[in-house]
């Protein structure tokens, strides 16, 4: 319970960041310092909120069955993998070269990593009820 209220404040304190340094920083006189703040900050703020809201669906969702650290493993890769590849899709946007030739490939990238890290904890975990 104590971690997850500190995720909270965490998240809650990457928001302010964020929205400090989308008002306080100018993305043409900065420059790669600038953006590299928003990207981090919106990256670690959307990290945050999305294990938050993926601890409490589970939480409601499997209330008895629920292992809580190999869950929140799991919620900390998917979440990962999505702010990377919001965050990648926003840079491109921001260049102008966001086209569905370059979202299709990614997203399929995503895909095979979460399949992979998933059949490779199935396999592990498998092993591990095995032994016992």
């Amino acid at each position: 319970m104590f971690s997850l209220i500190l995720l909270g404040l965490g998240t809650l304190m990457t928001w302010g960041i964020w929205v400090f340094v989308f008002v306080r920083f100018d993305p043409f006189i900065g420059g790669w310092v600038s953006h590299m703040l928003f990207y981090v900050s919106f990256g670690l703020a959307l990290q945050g909120s999305f294990m938050l809201t993926s601890i409490g669906i589970y939480s409601l969702s499997y209330q008895s069955r629920m292992h809580h650290r190999y869950h929140v493993g799991i919620i900390a890769r998917q979440s990962f993998l999505l702010v990377t590849f919001l965050l990648i899709l926003l840079f491109l946007a921001s260049r102008n070269l966001l086209t569905w030739w370059n979202i299709i490939p990614l997203a399929l990238l995503v895909f095979v990593i979460e399949v992979g890290c998933s059949s490779f904890y199935h396999s592990h975990d498998s092993l591990r009820q095995i032994k016992r």
